[in-house]
C-alpha cells in the first residue's frame, strides 16, 4: 500500500514551546543521526503509538514530560492526513486520538475527534482492509479477528532489539499473542489469499463450527436414548397385552417401530375400534417371570464375582507378608561371600581352624537354599498375578452389574404394568401417547428430523465450500510467492556477503528463516546461523525482500504500509558502551582513524547503506527508509538517495529541542 511517513509532529506540553516537526521523504533513505540519549531509539515507540499501539513504549522522562500530543503527517495513495495521539504521561496509554485531513498546516491546540475504536475503525476504513474477521465463530478467538492494520505492523519496524536478533525477526513477534496473530494474517498481507477468500474461509469454519456443535448435540440424544431398544420392547409388551398387537407380528426392533407407527396413524385417523384385538394379559406375566428368573441368576453371578475378588484380595495381602517374612530370614543369613572366601584352600574351618572336606560341601548347599529364597522372594515381588487376575474379576464385575440394573428395571417396568389401572381403554390411550412419544424420538435419531436435516443442508454447503477453495489456486499461488521472496532474501544475502547455509525461505509458521541444503535435509533456522553480523544482515534483507516484493504492480492493493524503521543496524559493528559512547560519534579526525584501524568494519557498515540504496533502487523507490543511527554523513553521505532528516551530533539537541522549555523551568 502506497503509505509513507511525511512528518513527525511533536506538540509541547508548555504552549510557550515551539511545535517541533521531523521531515522524512517518500522513496529515500532518510537518516536521523546522534549521539547517544537523544531520542533517536523513541522514534519506533512514537510512530507506532500514533498508529494506535494498544500500549505505550515510548520511555517515561522527558519525552512524556514536554510533549502533549505525538502526531505523524501520513500519505495514503494520493491523501494526506494528520494523525495524534495525546501523551499517557505516567499512564499505560491514552484513549484520545486526532485524525483529520491535512492541508497545508497543523492546529495549534489538538483536541480529541475519536476514542481508540473508533480511530482503529477508521483508520482500517482509510487502509481499505478487509472487514471479515480471520475465524468465523460467533465468539472471535484472541488470533481470529478481523486483519487489522496493526497486525502488520511487524512488516515496518526493525528496533534495536530485533534488528540483529537471531531468535526472532518480526517486530513484536518474539510475545505469543502478536506471533499468532501474523501467522494467521501473513498468507493475507503477502496476497497468497484476497479479501473473497477470507470471507469465504470464515463462512467455512463457522459452517464447521455448527455443523460440529449439531453433530454432538444429536450424539448427546443417542447416548441419552442408548436404551431405546428396551423402550421399544417394553411398548410391544404393552401393546401385547392390551390386544393392539399381536405376539407374531414383530421379530425386530425395526419391524416393531414400523408396527407401532401404524397404530398411531391409526389412532390418529379415528380407526382405534379396528386396530383393537383381544387382549393377552398372560404374555405380560411370562415376560415378568422371565425378567425375575434373568435378575436373579446375574445376582448369582455379581455375588460369586464378589467372593472370587474378596478371595484374590486375600490371596496376594498373604503373599505380600510372605514375601516380607522371607526378606526377613534371608537379611538374617550369614554372608555367604565372606564365608566362602575366608575359607582355606586346605578346608581348614573358620571356627576352630581343624582340617575338613565337608565344608565347602555345607557351604555350596546353604549357598542352593538362600537362592532358592532369593528367587522365590523376587518371584513373589515382581511378578504380581493376582493383581491381574483381580483387576479382570472386577471388570467383569462392573459389566453384570450394568446387566442386572438393565434386568431390574425391565422387573420393575413390568410390575408398574401389574400394578396400574385395571381400566384397560384407559391405558391404551396412555400407551398410545408413549408411543408417539418414541416415534418422535426414533425420528430423530435417524436423521429425518430438523436436526437431520440441518446437519445434510450444511454439509452441502461445506462441500461447495471447498470445491471454491480447491479451484482457488492457493497452494500454486503460496508456492510461487514462497519462490519469490527466497530468491530475493538470496540475492540481498548474497549482496551482504552473509554466510551461505543453503537455500533460504520464509517459514511462514515459526516466522524466521530456514535453510536447507538439500532437498533431503534437515531443516536449519536463523537461530542456529552464528554472528550478528549474519543475524542484523538477514533482517535486512529479507525486510528489503519483503517490501520489494510487495511494491510490485499486481500486488498494488497490499494492505501492507510502504516505509520500513530501522533501528541502529550498525550496532553489531560499532556498539556502544555502557555509558552509551559510540566510537561512530566522533568527528572527522575520529573517522579517519577508524577508517585505518577498523576499515573491515567501516567498510561493511557502509555496505549496509548501499544494500538499503540497492533495495529502494530495485523496488522502483516505492517504499520509504528511516534510519536511525550514530553513523554520520562520512558512512552514508556518498549514496545519492540519502538524506539527512535530523542531525543530533551537537550537545543538547535530540528529540526534544534544546530551545523547549522544561517542566522543572530549567
Amino acid at each position: 500500500m502506497q503509505f509513507s511517513i511525511q512528518k513527525l509532529v511533536l506538540w509541547p506540553t508548555d504552549a510557550r514551546n515551539q511545535i517541533h516537526s521531523i521531515p522524512f521523504q517518500s522513496g529515500k533513505i532518510n537518516i536521523i543521526h546522534g549521539r547517544s540519549r537523544t531520542g533517536k531509539s523513541s522514534i519506533i515507540p512514537i510512530v507506532d503509538y500514533c498508529l494506535g499501539a494498544s500500549r505505550c513504549a515510548i520511555p517515561i522522562g522527558i519525552i512524556r514530560e514536554c510533549v502533549d500530543w505525538f502526531g505523524l503527517v501520513i500519505c495514503i495513495g494520493e491523501a494526506t492526513f494528520l494523525i495524534a495521539r495525546r501523551t499517557p504521561g505516567n499512564r499505560q496509554t491514552s484513549n484520545e486520538f486526532y485524525l483529520h485531513p491535512f492541508e497545508d498546516a497543523w492546529p495549534d491546540k489538538l483536541h480529541s475527534t475519536h476514542n481508540e475504536l473508533q480511530f482503529r475503525l477508521a483508520f482500517n476504513n482509510l487502509v481499505r482492509l478487509t472487514n471479515a474477521p480471520l475465524s468465523s465463530s460467533e465468539e472471535i478467538g484472541r488470533f481470529e479477528g478481523r486483519p487489522s492494520y496493526r497486525d502488520l505492523a511487524a512488516f515496518n519496524f526493525l528496533p534495536q532489539h530485533i534488528v540483529a536478533n537471531p531468535n526472532t525477526l518480526f517486530f513484536k513477534a518474539d510475545s505469543y499473542e502478536h506471533k499468532e496473530r501474523l501467522k494467521k494474517v501473513m498468507p493475507f498481507a503477502l496476497g497468497i489469499i484476497d479479501g473473497e477468500y477470507v470471507i469465504k474461509e470464515r463462512e467455512r469454519n463457522q459452517l464447521q463450527r455448527q455443523h460440529d456443535d449439531l453433530l454432538r448435540r444429536q450424539e448427546v440424544r443417542r447416548r441419552a436414548m442408548s436404551s431405546w431398544d428396551a423402550e421399544v420392547a417394553q411398548l410391544w409388551n404393552q401393546a401385547i397385552e392390551l390386544g393392539l398387537v399381536q405376539n407374531e407380528d414383530a421379530a425386530t426392533t425395526e419391524v416393531r417401530v414400523k408396527k407401532l407407527s401404524e397404530i398411531n396413524s391409526i389412532f390418529h385417523s379415528g380407526g382405534l375400534e379396528d386396530t383393537l384385538k383381544k387382549p393377552n394379559y398372560a404374555f405380560t406375566n411370562e415376560k415378568y417371570k422371565e425378567a425375575q428368573t434373568r435378575e436373579e441368576d446375574l445376582q448369582a453371578k455379581t455375588d460369586a464375582l464378589r467372593r472370587e475378588i474378596r478371595g484374590y484380595e486375600r490371596l496376594a495381602q498373604r503373599a505380600l507378608a510372605f514375601s516380607g517374612a522371607v526378606d526377613l530370614e534371608r537379611s538374617r543369613v550369614i554372608n555367604l561371600e565372606w564365608l566362602k572366601t575366608s575359607l582355606a584352600e586346605s578346608g581348614g574351618c573358620v571356627v576352630c581352624g581343624s582340617q575338613t572336606t565337608h565344608v565347602h560341601k555345607v557351604v555350596s548347599r546353604l549357598e542352593l537354599e538362600v537362592n532358592r529364597i532369593d528367587d522365590l522372594s523376587q518371584a513373589l515381588f515382581e511378578n504380581p498375578i493376582v493383581d491381574k487376575e483381580i483387576e479382570a474379576a472386577k471388570g467383569r464385575l462392573i459389566e453384570i452389574e450394568a446387566e442386572l440394573q438393565s434386568a431390574r428395571m425391565s422387573r420393575y417396568k413390568l410390575q408398574q404394568i401389574d400394578t396400574a389401572s385395571k381400566d384397560s381403554l384407559s391405558r391404551v390411550y396412555v400407551l398410545i401417547g408413549r408411543i408417539e412419544a418414541l416415534l418422535i424420538t426414533v425420528a430423530a435419531m435417524n436423521n429425518t428430523d430438523e436436526t437431520g436435516l440441518l446437519i445434510t443442508e450444511i454439509a452441502t454447503k461445506l462441500g461447495e465450500l471447498d470445491g471454491y477453495f480447491r479451484r482457488s489456486g492457493k497452494a500454486a499461488r503460496e508456492a510461487q510467492v514462497d519462490k519469490e521472496l527466497s530468491d530475493l532474501i538470496e540475492t540481498y544475502s548474497t549482496g551482504f556477503r552473509l554466510e551461505h547455509r543453503g537455500a533460504i525461505a520464509l517459514d511462514k509458521t515459526e516466522l524466521t528463516l530456514s535453510f536447507r541444503r538439500a532437498s533431503d535435509a534437515k531443516k536449519e533456522y536463523l537461530w542456529e546461523v552464528g554472528s550478528g553480523a549474519n543475524w542484523m544482515g538477514y533482517h535486512i534483507a529479507t525486510f528489503l525482500a519483503l517490501h520489494q516484493f510487495l511494491t510490485q504492480d499486481k500486488l498494488s492493493n497490499s494492505p501492507v504500509f510502504s516505509f520500513l524503521i530501522i533501528d541502529q543496524p550498525s550496532q553489531v559493528y560499532f556498539p556502544s558502551a555502557a555509558s552509551g559512547a559510540n566510537q561512530l560519534d566522533g568527528g572527522t579526525d575520529v573517522f579517519e582513524e577508524l577508517k585505518l584501524d577498523r576499515d573491515v568494519d567501516v567498510t561493511d557498515t557502509k555496505r549496509i547503506f548501499e544494500m538499503l540504496e540497492a533495495g529502494l533502487q530495485a523496488a522502483k523507490y516505492r517504499y520509504q527508509i528511516i534510519v536511525l543511527e550514530h553513523a554520520d554523513n562520512s558512512i552514508w553521505g556518498e549514496f545519492s538517495n540519502t538524506v539527512e532528516s535530523a542531525n543530533w551530533k551537537a550537545e543538547g539537541q535530540g528529540l526534544i529541542p534544546s530551545t523547549w522549555r522544561r517542566p522543572s523551568g530549567d
